[in-house]
């Protein structure tokens, strides 16, 4: 009973194979030529890949999440007291993770900073924990100062913007 429709499919294939020319004409070599070749492959459908559609879901998200780094270290340059609002619950922990950097904070003059790209910290498709990677370069009275590491975010409860919820800065070596 399987071999019956390989059969039509077989006798379909091997049914006329004359073709016209341009002129009109058969041209009965062009068509066993045509029939002699293998026939070309259909394309097949590609499956999404996750991975991909993960690192999408990252640049994304962090496309949002980011500036929210870049505003929290703008209010604590300009040292106008609402740097604190962008942490989860409103404030930083008693010991903040970016000490170092707030204890240049007076004697900044500027402030450049570059981040990296998100990694996701959990498996949701966008993701809703992010690891941001941040090197971050001041001018001070001591100098130049360089400080590299992390801010981690999160989406607020309320969802109308993200949150920092760590942070892991270390001053290096120029």
């Amino acid at each position: 009973m399987r071999a019956y429709p390989l059969l039509i499919v077989t006798a379909l294939l091997a049914g006329c194979s004359c073709q016209r020319s341009a002129d009109g004409a058969d041209t009965p070599d062009a068509a066993s030529a045509s029939a002699s070749a293998a026939p070309a492959p259909t394309p097949a459908l590609e499956k999404p890949d996750p991975q991909a559609q993960s690192d999408a879901g990252v640049r994304r998200q962090a496309a949002i999440a980011a500036p929210v780094i870049h505003a929290y270290l703008q209010a604590l340059f300009e040292n106008n007291g609402q740097s604190d609002a962008f942490w989860a619950g409103g404030r930083p922990s008693p010991q903040p993770d970016d000490a170092g950097l707030r204890a240049v904070l007076p004697s900044m003059t500027s402030l450049r900073v570059h981040n990296g790209q998100a990694i996701a910290l959990d498996r949701e498709s966008p993701p809703q924990a992010l690891e941001i990677p941040v090197d971050i370069r001041l001018t001070s009275a001591a100098g130049n100062q360089r400080f590299k590491g992390w801010y981690r975010v999160r989406p607020r409860i309320e969802g109308d913007r993200w949150e920092i919820t760590s942070a892991s800065l270390q001053p290096e070596l120029n």
